[in-house]
């Protein structure tokens, strides 16, 4: 695993002092195994929410161990296509189908205007 911003993903504004001391030990990139992320997400969101709890704050859900847990080490999902994007089907179904233009009031009224109006050329020196 390799994480660029690893150590500013755990700073906190309020966190405590033992907390804040905690985060500045970690390795500003991360380079290692999976299991050692692991235990580290785990160490330093069990940290987090000791931290909050001793000051009586709210502890937002991208904190907690589930969220910072699926964010480096959930499934990688890839659904391929059966379809190439290049396919011909699919391409003369992209020529037919137009999508649909949004008309506002503003443009219908500035699409009646549009021909009485006239521009004439200032020549500045």
């Amino acid at each position: 695993m390799i994480e660029l911003n690893f150590q500013a993903e755990f700073e906190m504004a309020k966190g405590s002092d033992e907390y804040n001391k905690l985060v500045k030990k970690l390795p500003k990139v991360f380079v290692g195994e999976v299991e050692r992320m692991s235990n580290l997400i785990k160490i330093l969101c069990m940290a987090a929410k000791k931290c909050m709890q001793d000051k009586k704050l709210y502890m937002g859900p991208w904190r907690r161990h589930k969220y910072m847990q699926a964010k480096w080490l959930g499934p990688c999902e890839r659904n391929p296509s059966t379809k190439s994007p290049l396919s011909i089907g699919s391409f003369s179904e992209r020529i037919i189908t137009k999508p649909k233009s949004k008309v506002s009031m503003l443009t219908i009224e500035l699409l009646e205007k549009l021909p009485t109006l006239h521009c004439s050329a200032v020549e500045v020196v």
